[in-house]
């Protein structure tokens, strides 16, 4: 019963986060910094150090410390998403492009355990070495576009929380096509929300137009 309760309570509160980080992740960088803090932290932990698949299985096995550590992380980007919004987006840029790599990892160790025949140690290295290069791939595309590459960062992040925690069967075409859908929503919200904000600050900056020497003259003589 106790663990029926722990696993419905997160969820529910993971698949709330996913979904205000899916429709406002790019407005509230604070809100998609600490997920992302705690999401590439619990998933980093569970692959190289407890020897799980996913960072869900730290809480499904009870891995309290990890869990601890990855929300401690959390809240750490939380803070700097409130202080410091700029360096948050390149945070997120490096971050989101580390968690996509990290699905590599299993394919990396195939072709280098089983394929190439190399031993096992060489897999942890060459992990990181693909971590980083994704990471800096992530960041590129912050430098190079960053507010259509945050829309479209929060939206995937957001995706992959209700997905992995609502544990849609992957091989489902249901499945496929609620994701899609929510993906599309979010870029619609988002991308809607953020041409708006463009509109009102390109309004904001337009300077008032001069007035005419003809009004000038007309003042004038009313003066007189």
């Amino acid at each position: 019963m106790e663990d029926f309760l722990i696993d419905s309570l997160s969820t529910i509160v993971f698949v709330v986060i996913g979904g205000y980080i899916l429709f406002a992740g790019h407005r509230q960088l604070w809100a998609t910094m600490g997920t992302v803090g705690l999401v590439v932290t619990s998933r980093l932990l569970a692959i190289f150090i407890a020897g799980y698949d996913t960072g869900i299985e730290l809480i499904e096995f009870q891995e309290w410390g990890m869990v601890g550590l990855a929300v401690l992380v959390g809240l750490v980007g939380i803070i700097i998403g409130r202080l410091i919004p700029k360096l948050a987006g390149m945070l997120i840029g490096f971050a989101a492009g580390a968690d996509l790599a990290l699905w590599l990892y299993d394919i990396v160790a195939y072709l280098i355990t089983d394929v190439a025949q190399l031993p096992e140690s060489l897999v942890v290295w060459v992990a990181l070495a693909v971590i980083i290069i994704g990471g800096l791939f992530g960041l590129w595309l912050i430098r190079v576009s960053r507010d259509e590459a945050l829309i479209f960062i929060t939206v995937l992040i957001g995706v992959q929380f209700i997905q992995d925690f609502l544990g849609f069967d992957q091989s489902s075409g249901w499945t496929a096509i609620i994701i899609l859908s929510l993906g599309l929503a979010g870029l619609l919200v988002q991308y809607a929300f953020y041409l708006r904000e463009v509109k009102t600050l390109s309004a904001q900056a337009e300077p008032e137009p001069e007035a005419s020497s003809i009004a000038y003259f007309q003042n004038l003589q009313l003066d007189e």
